[in-house]
C-alpha cells in the first residue's frame, strides 16, 4: 500500500498534514522529503494527521524525530493528531511522547500548536505533555 499525503495551510499559517497508509523503510521517503521542504520555505508549525496511518516501523519514527531536530532551531512546533492504536502504542513503547504532542483530534493539535504546547525543544515532558518540575 502506498502512503498518501495532502498538505493545507491553516489561516494562521500552520502546516497540516493528512497522512494515510504505512509510514515503512518503502513509502516514507516522498513524506520525509515534503516534510523537509516545507520547514526550507519557512513553515515551522506543524501538525501530523495520522488517524489513516495504520502502521509505523522505525524509519517512519526517524522522520518524525528528523522533524523535532529540523524544528528545534526555529522554535518550531509540532503536533501528532490521532493516531491509531498501533502507532500510538508505538510513540508511547518510544517515548516519543515525551517530545512530541499528541493528540486525539486534528482540532486539538492545532490548537496544541497555536498556544505554544506543542514548541518541541529540548524541554522533555512527561506522556501528558507538561514539563517536568525544577
Amino acid at each position: 500500500m502506498d502512503l498518501s499525503v495532502e498538505s493545507t495551510v491553516t489561516d494562521d499559517g500552520i502546516a497540516v498534514l493528512t497522512i494515510s497508509g504505512p509510514m515503512d523503510v518503502e513509502t516514507t521517503p516522498p513524506l520525509r522529503d515534503q516534510l523537509v521542504r516545507l520547514v526550507d520555505e519557512g513553515r515551522h508549525r506543524l501538525v501530523l494527521d495520522l488517524s489513516g496511518v495504520d502502521f509505523i516501523d522505525s524509519i517512519g519514527l526517524g522522520v518524525i524525530v528528523g522533524m523535532v531536530h529540523r524544528l528545534r532551531p526555529h522554535d518550531g512546533s509540532l503536533a501528532m493528531a490521532a493516531p491509531s492504536p498501533q502507532a500510538r502504542n508505538v510513540l508511547q513503547i518510544t517515548q516519543l511522547v515525551r517530545v512530541v504532542a499528541v493528540c486525539d483530534t486534528v482540532e486539538a493539535a492545532i490548537s496544541a500548536v497555536r498556544d505554544g504546547s506543542a514548541v518541541v525543544s529540548a524541554t522533555r515532558r512527561d506522556p501528558g505533555g507538561q514539563a517536568p518540575a525544577g
